[in-house]
């Protein structure tokens, strides 16, 4: 191949990377699987304002061509603005839809309730954050409890990967 030939091609090539690099990224979507996460006494000790002792999540499958139906469980802990409620100790579900069509992966509950943003997912599991996401169903839209330690403050929480039988009955 000639010495302009081969400059061509590196050209081509070049304009091809230039392209992909161009392009917007597509989120990932949300993995389907059972997710869950028991926070132990002195890990509850050393974060006060945690409300959540334990948690679990399914992600199923597709509900619509761009979302997924999810579940969440959680046990609120007997600290932060969850202290004293009478709930703490009960397994507050919130059904959620996940999806990634506004370009993040994220699962939101319905009538406003709030949503939780995924930014990190792996074999081992995911991390998701949230500013405000009610759990616990009530007769009306809504929950009981705000999974933010803060309302409108970032909380993180990072959920290991699970077997199935791990989030039955929910």
């Amino acid at each position: 191949m000639g010495i302009l030939a081969k400059k061509k091609l590196q050209g081509i090539a070049l304009s091809g990377m230039v392209a992909l690099a161009a392009a917007p990224v597509t989120a990932e979507d949300i993995r389907p699987g059972c997710y869950t996460r028991f926070y132990s006494d002195a890990h509850l000790r050393d974060q006060p304002a945690q409300v959540v002792r334990a948690v679990r999540l399914w992600v199923g499958p597709w509900m619509t061509e761009v979302a997924r139906e999810a579940r969440i469980e959680v046990v609120p802990a007997n600290q932060g603005h969850a202290r004293g409620a009478p709930w703490v100790g009960a397994r507050l579900q919130q059904f959620l839809i996940c999806g990634t069509e506004s370009g993040a992966p994220l699962c939101q509950v319905e009538c406003d309730g709030g949503r939780m943003e995924v930014t990190k997912q792996d074999a081992q599991g995911m991390v998701f954050r949230t500013r405000y996401m009610v759990v616990g169903n009530t007769g009306e839209c809504g929950g009981v409890m705000d999974m933010a330690e803060v309302p409108g403050q970032w909380v993180r929480y990072r959920l290991y990967r699970a077997d199935a039988p791990d989030c039955s009955g929910m």
